[in-house]
């Protein structure tokens, strides 16, 4: 072939495509460049991280003071690093991570997933992962237990306390109690405590039982499958039997597949960019064209004094 013929078929394409000067072809040139930069750091995070997504964002404030809305949370698989610890294992250890004993995990609440989620793109799907500590792992048919902390994120809890149920109600409560302690007769309407609800009923911890700087525990009914318990830091109740998704469904203990990573460490703010990822792809692209537009522009410029410097104007006569 000789070296002067010109380039056909398919690579004649590619070199117009590489050449053209049309601001359509010279957007599409710059977009292909950053999602192929884009896909390369994807790729290292993933060997990195072993974990996909990599990256998440924090969406809400149940895991303050510790993490806070905005916060990049880096991923990573349960198994990097050292062996993934919960809340029960690493109060024997003293492991601990952001603020607290046990690892964050990031789990799909009920398994639940679509193709946007599963390749990564999160701010485009409609079930986003939720990024809980893990308290304690139950078996198939162990009691559940529930973690209370009525001093949500402000106090982390030195210990947590098996409650019971007891039978008798008042006001539409449930009476909670130590399991070692005399069962509570039925409170007053002044009674003092802590009050709240779950899924399934409500609940009340006589003021007696309140024990500062200290969290608590109630066993519900047997678990139907094997999982993790878990708990946003600054929730005063653990997910499972508390929190609901898809129609008001009840979270179950998170089984290992449905675990998408463990944090490793979070990057502050940086999150909100794909918190708001619309506004942020709307906002590039109208800088890429504002940019290809000026560069043009001034290109056509430069051009114009180049050739005007090649054919200066004749100069005036000269006087006889």
């Amino acid at each position: 072939m000789a070296e002067n013929e010109e380039p056909r078929g398919i690579r004649a394409k590619i070199q117009a495509f590489r050449t053209s000067d049309h601001w359509a072809v010279s957007l599409a040139r710059d977009i292909l460049w950053v999602v192929a930069v884009v896909a390369c750091i994807a790729l290292a995070l993933y060997l990195i991280c072993g974990a996909w997504p990599a990256v998440v964002t924090v969406e809400s404030g149940s895991m303050e003071p510790h993490m806070n809305i905005g916060d990049l949370v880096v991923v990573v698989a349960p198994d990097r690093f050292g062996p993934l610890q919960t809340w029960d294992e690493a109060h024997a250890t003293g492991y601990q991570k952001f603020g607290d004993y046990g690892d964050v995990i990031i789990y799909r609440p009920d398994g639940d997933t679509d193709f946007w989620a599963q390749i990564g793109l999160l701010p485009l799907s409609s079930q986003h992962p939720i990024i809980h500590r893990a308290m304690t792992w139950v078996d198939s048919g162990q009691p559940e237990p529930s973690y209370l902390n009525p001093y949500e994120g402000t106090v982390t809890p030195t210990e947590y306390i098996p409650l019971a149920t007891s039978t008798t109600t008042a006001f539409g409560y449930y009476l909670l109690y130590p399991t070692n302690a005399t069962v509570p007769e039925n409170i007053t309407a002044d009674a003092q405590g802590m009050a709240f609800s779950t899924a399934d009923a409500k609940y009340f911890l006589p003021e007696q039982y309140v024990v500062a700087n200290q969290g608590y525990v109630r066993y519900s009914a047997p678990t139907t499958h094997g999982g993790y318990i878990t708990k946003g830091d600054n929730n005063p109740v653990s997910d499972e039997g508390y929190l609901t998704v898809n129609n008001n469904q009840t979270i179950e203990p998170v089984e290992n597949q449905w675990i998408v990573g463990k944090a490793l460490f979070t990057v502050p703010l940086v999150g909100l960019l794909p918190l708001h990822i619309w506004w942020v792809i709307i906002v590039v692209i109208i800088a890429m064209v504002v940019w290809d537009w000026y560069a043009k522009k001034k290109e056509a410029a430069t051009g114009k004094r180049a050739k005007k410097s090649k054919n200066p104007q004749k100069g005036s006569r000269k006087n006889k």
